[in-house]
């Protein structure tokens, strides 16, 4: 059975790893602005109230970001239809383009890192891995 000291390995190995693999802002999106992208859907938009309270930022910093993305090219910003109160937040075609196409994590130095590992090793890994997102997802 696991106890505390799994859970505590487990999160400081995922800050270890996170630190080797993430992928630093772009030079054109911060990590902000590149959050704000991912959580709006493909398809459809989110109000700007509820993508601020999402993301923990105060409404007036997610304005400020979803103006500057606007004005970019990366999002529309109009009025919610049913609440003209409401400010939704809509992908462009570029919008869309760049969170299909961003990685969170290094892909070349993760696939160099997979690689390292035998063929059992990476299929323990990706199965436990699976499995732990299962239950974490699930509240198991």
């Amino acid at each position: 059975m696991p106890n505390r000291s799994d859970a505590e390995q487990f999160e400081r190995l995922y800050t270890r790893l996170w630190a080797a693999l993430h992928r630093p802002d772009d030079p054109d999106l911060t990590q902000h602005e590149r959050e704000v992208l991912h959580h709006v859907p493909a398809t459809g938009g989110i109000d700007l109230t509820g993508l601020a309270r999402h993301l923990a930022l105060p409404k007036s910093t997610a304005s400020v970001l979803a103006k500057d993305l606007a004005a970019r090219g990366f999002l529309t910003r109009r009025r919610d239809p049913a609440d003209e109160r409401r400010l939704q937040l809509v992908l462009t075609a570029e919008g869309r383009r760049r969170v299909e196409a961003d990685h969170v994590l290094e892909p070349d130095r993760l696939a160099a890192a997979m690689a390292s590992l035998t063929h059992g090793e990476r299929a323990t890994l990706l199965t436990g891995l699976a499995r732990l997102v299962a239950h974490a997802e699930h509240g198991r």
